[in-house]
């Protein structure tokens, strides 16, 4: 099959990343920090937009309505969004034309509406959710408040899962019942008031800082922008979120296809490079195995979908729920890895980086990524003590290996011969310090020196 898009790699660039929330919380790091791809840079306690089921025959009472009562008394409509208090049915009764409404016990929007069961589905905006939920067990079975204990089937204290019975009435001719409209901690049995308070556990939502990097800029309430100076690869297909581990390269060459007996020793917290070729039985045994992703220049489409678990959609991935990340360099089927992607990421082995592998093809491209980051890491974090092979002055001595990273000499090793202590006009014009480095076929070239990496 044939290479879908071309790819994008840089051997030295600038890679920045806003970290944020989805809804405010608080921004735990400081501007200047070094953070690590775990560090965690904002957090927020957030409540689950639980399913609500409203029984419209209950609440009016009106056990006999038929589909056509039920389809008439809905003011809402499946799709309409409604506030907490707005009025999901409405019928008139008696003499004097008396209103009743049944109405909405949250903000949310209206999923599903059984006509023949007389039932309302409402999805629970969970950035309104509250934390607690009021429930009028006395008024929904029509006994007197003092006593309600009689009725309830919990105790204050117990936890109770959303739509089970909390109480129950026997009625003239059947039981009436009072469900849990949420999953809970029942918190107090109001004897006076005849309602029962359900306490709705938090979960926290954490955004992490995903590369080893800086962080630029705050966001208040949301996060912050985390840069950092890496190596950067981009893929053209992938399935995964972002994750991160220890560069590993399996293949000796880019032309290389990895199966299952390929794989040895500890995979655990790896990204392993495979050369153009993956088997689905390689990549379920680096999942077992604990492995982080898997970068490769192809994968047949069907193992793919195999790993997954369902067929894929072209327009975005990056949302599966699957162990470990996936990035494809090249496209679909036996595809070599070019030359360079494989010589980058072989260079940096052993290096803690960041993958993501979500996609979108349609408006919006987003491709899948590798960063191999090369500027400072926290102190004590996994990465320290590997930004040593970023250049330096320093280290910029007649005698070291270099390799320069810029045309016309790009990807040429060389030894430097000499360090010029007078900045050189290039043919750009430019004045800048220099090298001479005399390269493997022999060669002397003079070449800036904020174009080569010293090793």
């Amino acid at each position: 099959m044939s290479r879908q898009a071309e790819n994008k790699v840089m051997r030295r660039t600038t890679i920045s990343r806003e970290r944020v929330l989805p809804m405010p919380g608080d921004v735990l790091v400081r501007r200047g920090e070094l953070v690590s791809p775990q560090t965690v840079i904002a957090k927020t306690e957030v409540l689950p937009g639980d399913p609500y089921v409203i029984d419209i025959r209950h609440e009016f009472r009106m056990p006999n309505m038929t589909a056509k009562d039920v389809n008439a008394a809905m003011v809402k409509r499946v799709g309409d969004r409604v506030r907490a208090g707005e009025a999901l049915a409405r019928i008139t009764r008696g003499l004097l034309g008396e209103i009743i409404e049944v109405k909405s016990p949250v903000d949310g929007v209206v999923e599903f509406i059984s006509r023949t069961y007389g039932r309302v589905l409402l999805r629970e905006d969970p950035q309104s959710a509250s934390p607690v939920v009021m429930v009028p067990v006395a008024r929904q079975l029509d006994v007197w408040p003092a006593t309600i204990r009689m009725y309830m089937r919990y105790r204050e204290g117990d936890e109770v899962k959303q739509g089970a019975a909390l109480a129950d009435s026997v009625g003239v001719a059947s039981v009436d019942y009072s469900y849990a409209p949420v999953s809970g901690i029942i918190e107090k049995i109001d004897t006076r008031t005849g309602v029962v308070t359900i306490v709705r556990p938090a979960r926290p939502t954490l955004v992490e800082a995903y590369l080893t990097g800086r962080v630029d800029a705050l966001i208040p309430e949301y996060g912050a922008m985390v840069s950092c100076e890496a190596g950067y690869i981009q893929g053209v297909f992938g399935v995964g979120f972002e994750t991160y581990g220890y560069l590993r390269v399996i293949s000796s060459s880019p032309e290389d296809t990895v199966d299952e007996d390929d794989l040895t020793g500890e995979l655990r917290d790896q990204v392993l490079v495979a050369g153009a070729y993956i088997t689905l039985g390689a990549v379920r045994k680096a999942a077992a195995a604990g492995a982080r992703g898997i970068i490769c220049g192809g994968m047949d489409h069907l193992d793919l979908v195999g790993y997954v678990g369902q067929e894929i959609g072209v327009g975005i991935t990056g949302q599966e729920d699957v162990p470990l990340t996936i990035v494809l360099t090249e496209g679909f089927g036996q595809m070599p890895m070019a030359g360079w992607t494989f010589e980058l990421l072989r260079e940096h082995q052993g290096k803690l980086v960041s993958i993501n592998g979500s996609t979108q093809v349609r408006a919006g491209v987003i491709r899948p990524e590798v960063v191999i980051p090369l500027g400072d890491a926290p102190p004590g974090s996994p990465a320290e003590g590997q930004a040593a092979e970023s250049t330096g002055a320093a280290d910029l001595v007649p005698g070291v290996r270099v390799r320069v990273l810029r045309k016309p000499y790009f990807g040429a090793w060389g030894q430097v011969v000499s360090v010029p202590e007078q900045p050189h006009k290039l043919e750009t014009e430019a004045v800048v310090r220099v090298l001479v480095i005399k390269l493997e076929d022999g060669r002397e070239v003079t070449v800036p020196q904020a174009n080569v990496e010293v090793f």
